[in-house]
């Protein structure tokens, strides 16, 4: 009985350290983690918005603009604001479009002001990359080339499509969502996909309706005809202040170009006059005055943006 204890005490050694020895293999099988460990990912950081304000006297003013303020001094505000989405396209070196600048005429219709688009495309382009004075004008026909497709009423020429457009909305099936034919837009974007954004003298503008004023040039004929009332106040929501956007096509039904940054540049105490009297207390005439005084003033704004912007964003 001794030698058989003997034998099994032994054994039940054995087994025991057989159980140590093995215990973390048998640990294993309830082990999930994994050896391998997986590399880390580094955090790509998105840039954040960007704001920028600029307000300055300006000395020496024309006559003809104090006497619009009679008293006051002429202090000029300007801002910017950048969004997240408009700065990782800069980042990225991606390309964009200024859209010619336009002026408005005594007669109220738009034209394209070639000097000081020349001046502003010069200012923006040692910052930015951007398409060529070409395709800023070859999208400007672009879009009223689109207008005119779109057969508004009272056009100044005639266009065989628009003929089969009437037979189409007598039966339902215009579509008026838009000023612009859509289509032809989006043609001209897939054939000039290098261009991320586009540079415009106001979003909302170039959304409305004051846009069937518009001529090809100065010297060309006016896509539609339009009594002066009606381009008055078609226009005049965007006189008095100068205001530029950095917009991409609009994915609302609503708006052909949506704006992801803007700089605005606007005469203070003319702003602290038009709250105080209303929005009719000056009269166009004089608004559309105070938007050929502001527009190098405007260029002179974004030459000092451009220069504060952080470099990474240049």
């Amino acid at each position: 009985m001794m030698g058989c204890f003997r034998i099994t005490g032994r054994l039940c050694l054995v087994v025991a350290v057989a159980i140590m020895t093995s215990s973390c293999s048998v640990l294993d099988w309830f082990d999930t983690k994994s050896d391998i460990t997986e590399p880390v990912k580094p955090v790509v950081e998105k840039p954040s918005d960007w704001t920028f304000f600029h307000e300055w006297q300006v000395e020496n003013v024309n006559p003809s603009m104090q006497s619009l303020v009679p008293g006051a001094s002429m202090t000029l505000t300007g801002q910017c604001f950048f969004s997240a989405d408009i700065l990782e396209r800069l980042e990225s070196n991606s390309k964009g479009l200024l859209v010619p600048v336009i002026k408005v005429t005594n007669d109220l219709t738009l034209s394209p002001d070639l000097e000081n688009s020349a001046r502003l495309y010069k200012v923006l382009r040692s910052k930015f990359p951007l398409g060529g004075v070409g395709d800023s004008l070859t999208f400007y026909q672009t879009l009223l080339s689109s207008i005119e497709h779109t057969c508004p009423a009272n056009m100044t020429r005639d266009i065989d499509s628009c003929q089969f457009k009437k037979w189409m909305s007598f039966a339902g099936l215009g579509d008026e969502s838009s000023i612009y034919d859509e289509s032809r837009l989006k043609r001209w974007y897939k054939s000039h996909s290098s261009l991320k954004y586009i540079i415009m003298g106001s979003s909302d503008l170039f959304n409305s309706d004051a846009l069937l004023s518009a001529r090809y040039s100065a010297n060309s004929r006016v896509i539609t005809e339009q009594s002066l009332s009606v381009r008055e106040n078609n226009i005049r929501p965007y006189l008095g202040k100068i205001r530029f956007d950095w917009v991409v096509p609009g994915k609302d039904e609503n708006k052909t170009f949506n704006s992801l940054g803007s700089c605005t540049l606007s005469w203070k105490q003319l702003e602290e006059k038009r709250r105080l009297n209303g929005s009719g207390w000056i009269d166009t005439e004089s608004l559309v005055e105070i938007n050929k005084m502001l527009l190098p003033y405007f260029i002179e704004l974004m030459s000092d943006a451009t220069k504060a912007m952080p470099e990474e964003h240049r």
